[in-house]
C-alpha cells in the first residue's frame, strides 16, 4: 500500500475545501446511535415517510439524503431497534438520532453449544499454515498485474458551485447512490517476480506502468520495493500489515484470543468439502477484522477470504475498510495467491465533528491478480551483480507501452468507467485551484512552491529569529522541470536585522540520464549555523531539506535564548552514485570558513582566533533492504523499509588557524531499524564514531541538545547545548509505541484513540586531553563521567495532531542548569 500518497491526499483535499466558498444546502446528513451506549448502528433503513426514496447508514452509523421531496418527516427502521420518525426543520446542520433497542421477552432455554467442530477445523488450519503459506515455498515465480484507483467522494454541492469549479461541472461523475466524485489517480502496473530461499535471491522487473493522477500524484512513483515482491495481505502470517499498521490475521495461532469463530455453512466440490467459517472480534478497539473464510477440509488450506475493518477508533483517517482474498491450488497440489483486492474510504479532517463536515473523503480501491506460476522453477534468478540478494529493475520501455500492449496485458479488463478516469484526471489538472492546491502539496514535500519556471523556497528558512541575527528573512528559489530536468540552479538571499549583514546561498546539479540515480552538485552557502551542526543528522532525519531543524512546537516556545551559533562559508562538491537497489555512495569534497562566534569567541594561546579554515573529503556509504523509495528528480525520499538502514561515513580533513595547522580523520555509522511487534513497534537509532588527531571544538562531536519546549526523536530534549563534546561517541535513540493497546480498553477512554508511547535515550563519550590543546572549549563543555540516560512516556495521537510527552533526565547531574524533567510537544500526523 502506498501510504504516502496519503499524506499527500491529505494535504491536496484541505487546499481544495480552504480554495472553496460555502453554499447553502439542500441535503440532509447525520449519524444514528445507540441510546443506551451511543455506538453507531450501521445499516439502518432511512426514508421520507410515504415515498420510496431513502438510504442506509453506513458502517459507522452516517447516512446523507438528498431532499428532492416536499416531505419533512423522516423514518428510522433496524431489526432490534423501535422504529423512530424524525420531523427535521434545520437543513443546514447534520442531526444526530437514537435509536431505542427493542425489548423482546423471550422464556429461558438452555443451550450449549458444542464448538468441538470449529476447533478442530481451526487447529488443523494453523497447524498446516506452514505447508499452505505461499510465500514460504523454496523457489518460486510469478507475473503480478496491479490497479490502484483514487477518487474524492462526496464532493459538497458548494464545492462544485463555487467559483473554482463551476465552469468545470462535467468533471465531477455521479456514484451509484447520486452523490458526486472526482477522479484523482489511476495506476496499473505489471511485475515479474522471482524468488529463492537458499541462497536468498529476490528480483522484481517492472514491465510495464501506467499513471494518470493529479500533479503530483502522478508525477510521484514510489519505487525501489513497491508491488512487486509485497504482496502484503497473506492471511497465513499472523499479522497481515496493511497502511503500515499490523492487523491480527483470523488464521493467526493464536486467534483465539482475538476472535470468536463460527462454522456457518458447508458445501462439497469435486475434489473435496469446503467450510464458511465466521469470525468476529472477541473486543470492538483491537486491530482485528469480521468476515468470513472458506476452509478446505482435505488440505486445511485457505480458499477465500472476505474480510472488513472491526473498528476503526484507533486508525486515522480510516473510515471503512474491506478485503477479499482469494487462493488458488497450482497442478501440484500446493496453494498459491489467485487475487486480490481491498477498498478503503478515507475521511481527512482531525476532528469528528458531525456528519455534515466528515462526509468528504477518499475512496481508494487496489486490485491484484497472479498469473504465470511456477514453483521451483529451472531457470536462475540472474541479478547485475554475484553480490546481491535483492533487485529491482524497470524495463527500459515499460512507461510506454502502447494501448494495443495493455489490452492484451491487463489480468483484469479495463471498464468503461476507468477509461474515463484516465481522460478526467488530464482535464482535472488544468483547473487554476487544482493547479494551486498541488504547488501548495509539493511545497510541503519539497520545502518550494512552484510559479512556472522558478520555484520559491525553502519556505521554513523565509523567516527566522535568533539572538545573533535577530529577525532573519531570506528569500530563495530554484528552477524548475520546466526549464530542465536534468540541469537545476538554486540561490537566495537573507538579511539579518541585528547582524546587518547579508547572507546567501547559490549552487548547480546535474542528474545523469541513467536508471540508477548519479546526482552531481556544486554549491555555496553563506549561514549562521549552529556549532556542532553537520550532515551527520541527516543519516537518521534521511527526509530533512537541511541540517537544520525544524519542529512546529520548538519554532515557537524556547525555554532559553539561542546564541550557540557561527557563521560559516561553505563551498562544496558532491556526487551521489546509486551502485545498485539500496546501495549508494556519495564522495563530498568540501571548504569551510568557520568565523569566531560572538559569544563563545575563539581563543588558541590566549590570542583570539578570527576564523578556522576548514578542508574535507568524505565518503559515505548507505545500506538498505527492500525499501520504497519516492524520486522527484534531485530529492529522493525515503519512504520505509521493513529492515535496517546503516550509513557508513569515513573523513579526511585538515583546520588550520593563526598559522597553525591539525590534521584529522573521522568515522562515523548510524543504524536505524523500525520493528513491529504485534500490533505494537519500537523503533531503535544508533550513532557512534571516533575523531582521529586534534580538532577546534567546533569539530568535535557535540550532542544535540533541546532548549525548546519542542520534542525531537534524534535529539537529547533534557540536553543543553555545548554541555559536552566528545571525540570518541556512542548514541542510543529507542521509542516504544503501543498503538492504544492500554486505552483502547479503558471504558471512559478507548473512543479518543490516545496511544501510548515510551522513550529511552543514552549517550557515552569521552574527550581525549589533546583536545585541549587547540581551540579553547566553551566554558559550558563538561566531562561526561558517566552514562547520560533519560527516559519519557506519554501520549500521540492526542486529536490526531500531537504528541506530548513527560521526560526525566536521570544521569548525570546538569552543572549549567539543564532541566532534569519537562514537557515536551511534537506535531506530527500519522495512520
Amino acid at each position: 500500500m502506498k501510504k504516502t500518497i496519503h499524506y499527500i491526499f491529505l494535504i491536496f483535499i484541505i487546499c481544495l475545501i480552504s480554495g472553496s466558498v460555502s453554499a447553502q444546502k439542500s441535503e440532509i446528513r447525520g449519524v444514528i446511535k445507540d441510546a443506551r451506549d451511543k455506538d453507531p448502528i450501521p445499516m439502518v433503513n432511512i426514508y421520507f415517510k410515504g415515498t420510496t426514496i431513502g438510504t442506509v447508514s453506513g458502517a459507522d452509523g452516517i447516512f446523507f439524503l438528498k431532499n428532492n421531496t416536499n416531505v419533512d418527516t423522516l423514518v428510522f427502521s433496524s431489526i432490534g431497534y423501535q422504529n423512530t420518525e424524525l420531523a427535521y426543520a434545520d437543513k443546514k446542520n447534520p442531526i444526530t438520532v437514537f435509536l431505542q433497542p427493542e425489548d423482546v421477552e423471550l422464556t429461558e432455554v438452555s443451550v450449549k453449544p458444542d464448538d468441538s467442530r470449529i476447533r478442530s477445523l481451526m487447529k488443523n488450519l494453523v497447524k498446516n499454515k506452514t505447508q499452505n503459506n505461499p510465500e514460504l515455498h523454496e523457489r518460486y515465480s510469478y507475473e503480478k498485474y496491479t490497479r490502484w484507483q483514487y477518487s474524492v467522494t462526496n464532493v459538497d454541492s458548494s464545492i462544485m458551485q463555487s467559483n473554482n469549479f463551476r465552469n468545470h461541472q462535467s468533471l465531477f461523475r455521479t456514484a451509484k447512490d447520486g452523490s458526486r466524485y472526482l477522479p484523482v489517480y489511476l495506476s496499473e502496473q505489471v511485475v515479474n517476480n522471482e524468488f529463492q530461499r537458499k541462497p536468498l535471491k529476490q528480483k522484481s522487473t517492472i514491465v510495464a506502468d501506467k499513471t494518470k493522477g493529479l500533479g503530483v500524484l502522478g508525477d510521484y512513483e514510489i519505487s525501489g520495493y513497491t508491488s512487486g515482491l509485497d504482496m502484503q495481505y497473506n492471511f497465513y502470517t499472523n499479522f497481515i500489515k496493511i497502511f503500515e499498521e499490523n492487523f491480527v490475521s483470523p488464521a493467526a495461532t493464536n486467534g483465539w484470543f482475538y476472535y470468536n469463530y463460527y462454522i456457518q455453512d458447508s458445501v462439497m466440490t469435486d475434489q473435496s468439502k469446503h467450510f464458511e467459517v465466521l469470525f468476529v472480534p472477541k473486543r470492538k478497539h483491537d486491530k482485528v477484522f469480521r468476515g468470513t473464510m472458506w476452509i478446505d477440509e482435505d488440505g486445511f488450506d485457505i480458499v477465500k477470504i472476505n474480510a472488513t475493518l472491526s473498528s476503526k477508533t484507533n486508525l486515522n483517517f480510516l473510515k471503512d475498510m474491506s478485503l477479499e482474498v482469494e487462493y488458488q491450488v497450482l497442478d501440484g497440489g500446493q496453494p498459491f495467491y489467485k487475487s486480490q483486492k481491498i477498498d478503503a474510504k478515507f475521511d481527512y479532517l482531525p476532528f469528528d465533528i458531525g456528519a455534515r463536515q466528515r462526509e468528504m473523503g477518499l475512496d481508494f480501491t487496489q486490485q491484484v491478480s497472479f498469473r504465470h506460476i511456477k514453483i521451483n522453477p529451472q531457470e536462475e534468478i540472474q541479478l547485475s551483480a554475484r553480490s546481491l540478494s535483492y533487485e529491482s529493475i524497470k524495463l527500459n520501455n515499460s512507461y510506454n507501452r502502447s494501448e494495443s500492449y495493455w489490452a492484451n496485458a491487463r489480468h483484469i479488463q479495463i471498464s468503461d468507467k476507468e477509461e474515463d478516469m484516465y481522460l478526467a484526471i488530464d482535464s482535472i489538472n488544468n483547473i487554476p485551484i487544482v493547479k494551486i492546491a498541488d504547488n501548495v502539496t509539493r511545497m510541503f514535500m519539497t520545502g518550494y512552491y512552484d510559479i512556472g519556471k522558478i520555484e520559491l523556497g525553502p519556505y521554513m528558512d523565509f523567516f527566522q529569529a535568533n539572538k545573533i541575527e535577530g529577525f532573519r528573512m531570506f528569500v530563495g528559489g530554484r528552477t524548475s522541470k520546466e526549464i530542465s530536468r536534468n540541469w537545476m540552479f538554486w540561490g537566495g538571499l537573507g538579511y539579518g536585522t541585528r547582524t546587518k549583514r547579508f547572507t546567501g546561498a547559490s549552487g548547480l546539479g546535474y542528474k545523469f540520464k541513467t536508471p540508477k540515480r548519479k546526482v552531481f552538485k556544486l554549491f555555496y552557502d553563506d549561514r549562521y549555523i549552529r556549532m556542532g551542526e553537520n550532515r551527520k543528522i541527516l543519516y537518521l532525519y534521511e527526509n530533512m531539506l537541511t541540517p537544520s531543524e525544524n519542529n512546529l512546537v520548538s519554532a515557537f516556545f524556547v525555554r532559553d535564548e539561542f546564541n550557540e551559533l557561527h557563521r560559516q562559508q561553505n563551498v562544496s562538491v558532491n556526487y551521489e552514485h546509486e551502485w545498485r537497489t539500496g546501495l549508494s555512495s556519495r564522495l563530498n569534497l568540501e571548504y569551510r570558513k568557520q568565523f569566531s562566534p560572538e559569544y563563545y569567541p575563539f581563543i588558541y594561546q590566549s590570542e583570539a582566533v578570527d576564523a578556522i579554515d576548514v578542508y574535507e573529503a568524505t565518503v559515505d556509504f548507505r545500506f538498505s533492504f527492500q525499501e520504497k523509495i519516492i524520486d522527484d528528480e534531485f530529492m529522493r525520499l525515503y519512504v520505509s523499509t521493513d529492515y535496517p538502514i546503516i550509513n557508513l561515513a569515513f573523513t579526511a580533513g585538515r583546520a588550520e588557524f593563526n598559522n597553525v595547522s591539525h590534521d584529522y580523520t573521522k568515522l562515523h555509522a548510524t543504524v536505524k531499524h523500525r520493528v513491529n511487534i504485534g500490533q505494537t513497534y519500537f523503533r531503535y537509532a544508533l550513532e557512534g564514531g571516533a575523531i582521529f588527531g586534534k580538532v577546534p571544538f567546533t569539530l568535535l562531536e557535540i550532542p544535540r541538545g533541546n532548549e525548546t519546549y519542542g520534542y525531537y526523536n534524534y535529539d537529547f530534549n533534557m540536553l543543553n547545548y555545548l554541555e559536552y563534546a566528545h571525540d570518541k561517541y556512542v548514541h542510543l535513540y529507542t521509542d516504544y509505541h503501543l498503538n492504544g493497546f492500554f486505552f483502547n480498553r479503558m471504558p471512559l477512554l478507548k473512543n479518543l484513540g490516545l496511544r501510548e508511547v515510551f522513550s529511552a535515550k543514552a549517550m557515552y563519550g569521552s574527550l581525549s586531553d589533546k583536545q585541549y590543546e587547540t581551540i579553547e572549549l566553551p566554558a559550558s563543555v563538561q566531562a561526561l563521567d558517566q552514562p547520560y540516560v533519560e527516559i519519557g512516556a506519554g501520549l500521540e495521537n492526542i486529536i490526531r495532531l500531537f504528541r506530548i510527552e513527560a521526560i526525566w533526565r536521570l544521569t548525570p547531574h546538569s552543572d549549567i542548569g539543564a532541566p532534569e524533567f519537562g514537557i515536551r510537544a511534537k506535531f506530527e500526523l500519522s495512520l
